[in-house]
Parts: structure tokens; C-alpha cells; sequence
């Protein structure tokens, strides 16, 4: 008996010949979801174009405090993490913190809404005046002989200084594509949603040790690709 096509697209149909016409369809939609499955888990948190998110950035570029504040309240939280994960240091993390949010005060007006979701613009603001305050602390290292910074914690993504945060944002979005699946998922969850290695491990039920070979991996690649 021949295969109907539209049978493909509902269940699996009768007969041998069909049936492996049908697992190689699904084969194929699988494999597809699986590459989009990292995307689709790095963005779980990420506002769509009509989240309070957007609206509220929008309140606080027309000079909106009260919407700032709730833009404020919503956020910290999941940038606080990135920021004390790159200065391990709280006191240190609160004032970038600070120095992030006046920031994202005086030019939420320059924000474009199709270039990268809102919390990535804001991840970008926030990571590039942690790595302004990592620089200084390296400069005063090297001026008094300190010991040196610890060089895992510069590994991260830096890119070229010509960027704009806007144009950075959207950067960031776009390399988080090319990465794989493992570490897309990985780098997602603790950039977006603050985990610590730990916590990745559980989360995804995978050794500690593969964990952070995925995140420290994708990091690299990150790290080239918003360098080229």
C-alpha cells in the first residue's frame, strides 16, 4: 500500500516501506530540534517583544523612575550573579552593579528592540563595566607587583572596544547561535539565569567536570567570535 504524504505529518503509517520513511522524517525533525532546543533554553528567560521588560525600558527613556524601579527589581538579580561570578567580590559587584544601572538610566533611549532582546542589552551594559573594573585592577596590580589576578576569571568574552553596547548585544546573541547544543545550554542557564557549576550539574544531570569543560569551552568560542 503507498504512502500518503499527509500521512507523514500525523501518525506513523502502516507497512514497512512507510514506517521507515517515517523514522527518517522524524530522524530529521529531531535532529532540527535538538539544535534549536540550546537557543530555545538560553532564551526561556529572555522577555518576547511584548514582555513588561520592553515597556518598562521604553517608561525609563521618557525619564519614568517608577518603571526604572521595577526595571530595576526585576533584573538585579540575574546581573548581580554575572557581575560577582567575573569580580568575586560583593563589594565590588554592588558598585559595577550600580555604576550598570545609572548607565542603563542615561541611554535606555538607544535601545532598538530588533537588534537583541532587552535583557541581553542589559547583560551587555553590565559585563562591560565589570571588565572596565577587572582592567583597573590588573593595571594596579602590575603597578605595585601584586600577585597576579587570577586568569580564569579575565577568560571571558571580550570584545572589540569599538563596539557599541547595542551592536555588542547583538553580538552576543548571535555567537550564542554557533556554539553546540551542551554548551549553549550551559553558558544559557548561567548567564541568563545565574547558576553556579554546581547547580549546572544538577540541573542538566551531568558530571561537575563536564560541566565546567562546557562552559569554560564555549566561553573560548564566545571569546573568538565576538574578537573577529
Amino acid at each position: 500500500m503507498p504512502c500518503a504524504r499527509a500521512t507523514y505529518c500525523s501518525s506513523p503509517p502502516a507497512g514497512q516501506r512507510c514506517r521507515a520513511r517515517w523514522g527518517r522524517l522524524e530522524s530529521q525533525r529531531h535532529n532540527t530540534e535538538s539544535r534549536q532546543s540550546a537557543v530555545d533554553l538560553a532564551r526561556q528567560s529572555l522577555p518576547p517583544q511584548s514582555d513588561p521588560l520592553a515597556d518598562l525600558l521604553a517608561a525609563t527613556a521618557r525619564g519614568d523612575r517608577q518603571a526604572f524601579a521595577e526595571l530595576y527589581r526585576l533584573t538585579r538579580g540575574r546581573l548581580y550573579g554575572i557581575v560577582l561570578a567575573l569580580l568575586r567580590q560583593q563589594e565590588a559587584a554592588e558598585d559595577v552593579l550600580q555604576e550598570a544601572y545609572l548607565a542603563v538610566w542615561r541611554t535606555a533611549g538607544q535601545y532598538q528592540p530588533g537588534r537583541a532582546p532587552v535583557l541581553v542589552w542589559l547583560m551587555a551594559i553590565t559585563r562591560h563595566r565589570a571588565i572596565e573594573m577587572l582592567r583597573q585592577r590588573r593595571r594596579r596590580a602590575a603597578e605595585v607587583h601584586a600577585e597576579p589576578l587570577d586568569e580564569e576569571a579575565l577568560q571571558i568574552p571580550d570584545p572589540q572596544p569599538s563596539l557599541s553596547v547595542d551592536h555588542l548585544a547583538h553580538a552576543i546573541q548571535e555567537c550564542l547561535r554557533r556554539l553546540s547544543t551542551d554548551q549553549s545550554q550551559a553558558i544559557g542557564l548561567a548567564f541568563f539565569h545565574g547558576l553556579s557549576h554546581e547547580e549546572l550539574a544538577a540541573r542538566l544531570q551531568t558530571p561537575l567536570g563536564t560541566v565546567k569543560s562546557w562552559v569554560r569551552r564555549g566561553l573560548l568560542q564566545l571569546k573568538g567570535c565576538l574578537e573577529s
